[in-house]
């Protein structure tokens, strides 16, 4: 059967602020942009009512899902108060389908469990559980319909906190600065990597963990050449580096990182060698960062588990 979606765009701003709705649906979306004050002020009214809603950093994959028995005074809160969400989605009843406090504490519980059930998002800071409500059988039925449109609604507007995700997401490169691959869990501990272990990458070679990291960032550029550099520096994060993420992960100031001593540096944190110097899809130089250890190093693991490649480690 086709579903027709109605979406409308706050000041025309195809990436601003927009209300989604559907044909015969018991819920509306408000996605409202973090600094989008005046959409608040345009619907005030409709937004002084019980509400699902999750706060979202998209490019960090964190959110926090909370409920409300009114939004506007809820989000005043939470823009002085949490800083690492970009965007929100709002979800409310409609005129025929009002929801109740009891009922937006169920779908508080429903989207923590479900969230929490396929991981792609950082929850963490969600300190308490959700708790199922007492509702009487008509309640849940109907609160259970309510979720179903919740979850269709959030994956429309390019929100997958509800879908598992591929290991892989390789996107085109219209998209310049999206993440290329999403690191996964891998089965080692920093206390498997403790020490002065080595790996190989696709059965290949004894490195460092710092030869290593290099090592992923060069094939991976060899599998991918169109790459573009920040298309690079949004998949080979510098929050990777954890306690070093004073420098970044890849830099394109090859100078300066040549010249290391100038910045007050003691020792040489990228590769700067001949041949060591690398360069994107798009024509930039760039040097990788030589500051991994045995914690910072699982994510870049992560990595290569998530393109299908192999590592070892070598003891």
């Amino acid at each position: 059967m086709a579903t027709t979606i109605y979406t409308y765009l706050h000041n025309d701003d195809l990436n601003g602020s927009r209300i989604v709705s559907m044909d015969d649906c018991m819920c509306k979306l408000y996605n409202i942009i973090r600094d989008d004050s005046d959409f608040l002020k345009d619907f005030e009214k409709d937004l002084e009512s019980p509400a699902l809603y999750i706060l979202i950093n998209k490019e960090k994959s964190k959110a926090y899902i909370g409920e409300t028995d009114d939004f506007i005074k809820r989000i005043s809160q939470h823009i002085i108060k949490k800083e690492f969400w970009t965007e929100v989605m709002v979800f409310l009843g409609t005129n025929e389908d009002t929801l109740s406090k009891t009922e937006v504490q169920y779908l508080e519980y429903l989207a923590l469990e479900k969230a929490k059930q396929v991981k792609s998002y950082d929850l963490s800071e969600n300190t308490q559980c959700g708790k199922i409500p007492h509702m009487n059988v008509m309640q849940k039925g109907k609160t259970d319909k309510f979720f179903k449109y919740v979850q269709f609604l959030a994956k429309f507007v390019g929100c997958d906190i509800f879908e598992k995700r591929p290991n892989v997401i390789l996107r085109t490169s219209l998209e310049a600065g999206q993440a290329k691959v999403i690191p996964v869990p891998v089965n080692v501990t920093p206390e498997d990597l403790k020490g002065k272990v080595l790996l190989s990458l696709n059965g290949e070679g004894k490195y460092t963990k710092r030869e290593f990291v290099w090592h992923v960032v060069d094939e991976f550029l060899k599998n991918y050449p169109e790459t573009t550099f920040a298309e690079l520096k949004a998949t080979f994060k510098r929050d990777f580096l954890l306690r070093f993420s004073q420098f970044e992960f890849l830099n394109d100031d090859v100078n300066a990182a040549r010249n290391w001593k100038d910045l007050g540096f003691d020792h040489c944190s990228f590769f700067v060698k001949e041949g060591e110097i690398l360069r994107s899809g798009d024509g930039v130089d760039f040097v990788v960062c030589v500051e991994w250890d045995k914690n910072n190093i699982i994510k870049v693991l992560g990595i290569v588990q998530a393109l299908g490649w192999k590592f070892e480690v070598i003891k």
